[in-house]
């Protein structure tokens, strides 16, 4: 983690300005053999200084999918940008879940990363291989001073695009 800190804020701005053009199971990763993208981390959990370098990355790449797994009333309050939803406490969260590209990489979030721990395991169950799990949710994401959308996901909203261009303290 500390050497995808490093590259990150040493060429922060490289990595924020691609995030712009784009708009807890203890680590496990269930067994999947899945290889990530060169450059990025093993698929399973991360934090969001690894999050960060996964969507400057993979923004704008048809094989990703940024899935935030909180209530449509939470997604409203705050998301990434670029974001989708699908509401885990939804009884079609499967089927919705059913209908997305087994094949594709998912970033995955919600408020703290309970529901992602959860909803990861549901997707490695259906056969989701390339699934990163955002440990410290939105939560973690926003204290650091990373970018939101207030706003429905599909609907006219405000996006808060300014990066931090030093590291967090702590």
């Amino acid at each position: 983690m500390r050497r995808i800190q490093r590259m990150l804020y040493s060429g922060g701005s490289a990595a924020f300005a691609a995030l712009l053009v784009g708009g807890c199971l203890g680590g496990a990763v269930l067994g999947l053999d899945a290889e990530p993208v060169e450059g990025l981390p093993p698929y399973g959990e991360i934090g969001p200084e690894e999050a960060v370098a996964v969507l400057a990355a993979l923004q704008g790449d048809p094989g990703f999918v940024l899935l935030d797994v909180r209530t449509p009333s939470e997604v409203e309050a705050g998301h990434l940008p670029g974001a989708i939803a699908l509401d885990f406490r939804s009884a079609s969260f499967e089927d919705e879940l059913d209908e997305l590209d087994r094949d594709a990489i998912y970033l995955i979030y919600c408020r703290t990363a309970n529901r992602t721990g959860q909803a990861y395991e549901v997707m490695a169950r259906m056969g989701f291989a390339k699934v990163y799990d955002m440990q410290g949710g939105i939560t973690l994401w926003k204290e650091l001073g990373y970018p939101i959308c207030e706003g429905a996901i599909g609907a006219e909203h405000a996006c808060i695009r300014e990066y931090p261009t030093q590291p967090a303290e702590g």
